[in-house]
């Protein structure tokens, strides 16, 4: 059987060939001179080659030498790169990771989680999927993605296993909105008579963001008769092009519609009373499985930036 070529000699041959003698090369590399003629001769061997020519004083190299040397320098490279890959994979510092987010978070919050986490981890590579809570929920229990990010009410129940680890990553609350020129807003009254005359824009009844909606009427004391859904959405932009062409009022998350409230093309919808609905962002896990460097030193930096963000308030660590 053959031997595989020894790295350690092809590098202490390249040492030679760098230093042009085997004298100076020995005293680089601080070993004596027959030692390394000794490994340069083991090479040789192996290759069923001699690799150096005598030429007076100086050494050459054969033509096979010249081979040697050259798939020798294209080997040791790789082994250089090989173990730096190694070491950054290890330390977290490259690998892949998949995010699974539900499309709010990934709109409106995750682009510049991803774009700071790039910044300090430029060879990590990122890719994401998206899609409603439940489903992000199972894509993190049958690990079709790493972690996940989902919205969840307080109102809200479960309906994913108690194997989901989640972790608290930022508060929000959803307003009733109306577009400034529209009647709704100098309307003034109670959040129930302005669902009950008001045209409603919204998601679609499946959506997390549909069945929080259907949950808080019904929590209002309105049942399906009281209130009149003109149009129905699959995602947020289009429920605030809605909106603002006034054919209607929403409940929008406020992370959502932050630049439309400042520039007055949304405004709250006038209340004789103060109302609020409010709304969890989550980072999910599935307990128990393994999370590499590299996925541990995202998770650790999204806490850290939602810790700054929130007036470094504790990270609460729940299980579903």
């Amino acid at each position: 059987m053959d031997i595989p070529i020894n790295l350690h000699q092809l590098q202490l041959f390249c040492c030679v060939v760098e230093h042009g003698s085997y004298s100076q090369a020995a005293k680089s590399l601080i070993m004596t001179q027959p030692a390394l003629s000794i490994q340069v001769k083991s090479l040789e061997k192996k290759l069923g080659a001699k690799l150096f020519v005598r030429k007076g004083n100086k050494i050459e190299l054969t033509e096979a030498g010249k081979l040697v040397n050259q798939y020798a320098s294209s080997l040791l490279s790789l082994d250089k790169q090989l173990r730096s890959s190694v070491g950054e994979l290890i330390s977290g510092e490259s690998g892949q990771i998949v995010i699974g987010s539900n499309r709010p978070i990934g709109r409106y919050l995750l682009p510049n989680y991803i774009l700071k986490f790039m910044q300090r981890y430029p060879t990590v590579e990122l890719t994401t999927t998206y899609d409603n809570t439940d489903q992000i929920c199972r894509y993190v229990l049958d690990e079709k993605v790493n972690v996940g990010f989902v919205t969840w009410s307080k109102e809200q129940k479960h309906a994913t296993s108690s194997k989901i680890i989640k972790h608290l990553i930022g508060k929000d609350h959803w307003i009733l909105v109306c577009a400034a020129g529209s009647p709704w807003a100098t309307w003034r009254g109670s959040i129930q008579d302005v669902l009950r005359k008001a045209p409603l824009i919204g998601s679609l009844p499946k959506t997390t963001h549909g069945e929080i909606i259907n949950r808080e009427m019904h929590r209002l004391g309105l049942d399906s008769n009281d209130y009149r859904f003109s149009l129905r959405l699959d995602d947020i932009e289009s429920i605030k092009m809605a909106v603002i062409s006034q054919l209607g009022i929403a409940f929008l998350p406020q992370t959502t519609i932050e630049r439309e409230l400042s520039n007055k093309e949304l405004v709250p919808v006038p209340l004789t009373t103060e109302y609020k609905l409010y709304l969890d962002y989550y980072l999910v896990l599935k307990e128990g499985t393994y999370i590499t460097p590299t996925l541990n030193n995202f998770i650790k930096f999204i806490l850290e930036i939602n810790d700054v963000t929130e007036g470094k308030r504790e990270i609460k660590r729940e299980t579903v």
